[in-house]
């Protein structure tokens, strides 16, 4: 099995390996290496192309205020982070959002019905 060798490349010409990602030429045999090519995607049909409107753009790791407000009036009806802390992970133990948001969901018709009666 061939060593990998990181940030270096192979001389097809003499087989000497030159360090650095970058380089351009061999200092040993001058041989020019070639670029690499990017993959070029296939164009599309025209009638298969559908023009969206132009939402904002917004990147998926920024925080906003109402989520922290969302965030902060969640903790003070748990009972504070120690409180929502345990919620998550009992979230994360049941396997997920959807499964927890389903269980609370069937608990609800079944508290609903005994409230009536």
């Amino acid at each position: 099995m061939a060593k990998r060798r990181l940030g270096q490349k192979q001389c097809p010409k003499c087989k000497n390996w030159i360090k650095g990602p970058r380089t351009k030429t061999c200092p040993k045999c001058s041989h020019e290496f070639q670029p690499k090519q990017k993959a070029v995607a296939a164009p599309k049909a025209a009638s298969a192309v559908v023009a969206a409107p132009a939402a904002p753009a917004k990147p998926a790791n920024t925080v906003t205020i109402d989520q922290i407000k969302a965030v902060s009036q969640m903790v003070k009806t748990t009972g504070g982070f120690g409180r929502l802390h345990e919620l998550l992970g009992l979230v994360k133990e049941v396997g997920g959002l959807k499964k927890f948001k389903d269980l609370l969901e069937a608990m609800e018709v079944g508290n609903g019905s005994e409230a009536k009666s």
